[in-house]
């Protein structure tokens, strides 16, 4: 369907058809029968605002989560549950692997292969997370927490 009047925060309008089958049909023969008239329905998909709401980048994840496994996901999982809204966690290797009832063993090679895959930077003491990994805010604010990561890598 064409674009109709589009304002600027309206990505799509048009319409979309929804049709009952006969589910009996389907399931006995895969026959799809349908029944009834088709339901028009106007479809409209507006742009959201992101402020306030947290960004996390999948792709980035799945990478993730097939290096990482059950001690070491405890230990990921507890940084992203406790960063401040800066992205960051102040916290030693030996906090961490206490709070997340881990060994520090396990913490260094966790923090390894985050800092490694470029998804965390370190300093003593403190963690700070990609801004494109997760973060709370809008698009400026990620570009400006990015910035931050940078300075943080650079420190």
């Amino acid at each position: 369907m064409p674009l109709q009047h589009k304002s600027p925060e309206t990505i799509y309008r048009g319409q979309e058809a929804y049709v009952r089958i006969d589910a009996q049909a389907f399931q006995e023969h895969g026959e799809v029968k349908i029944t009834g008239e088709p339901i028009i329905a106007d479809e409209v998909v507006k742009k959201v605002n992101r402020n306030g709401f947290e960004i996390t980048y999948l792709t980035y994840l799945v990478d993730l989560f097939d290096k990482l496994g059950g001690k070491k996901y405890t230990v990921f999982k507890y940084i992203l549950a406790h960063k401040s809204a800066e992205n960051t966690l102040i916290i030693t290797t030996r906090e961490l692997a206490e709070k997340t009832s881990t060994s520090t063993k396990t913490v260094v090679e966790t923090l390894k292969l985050l800092e490694d895959s470029g998804l965390i930077s370190r300093r003593t003491g403190a963690i700070m997370l990609l801004p494109k990994l997760a973060h709370r805010g809008s698009d400026r604010r990620e570009a400006y927490l990015m910035q931050k990561f940078v300075e943080f890598d650079d420190g």
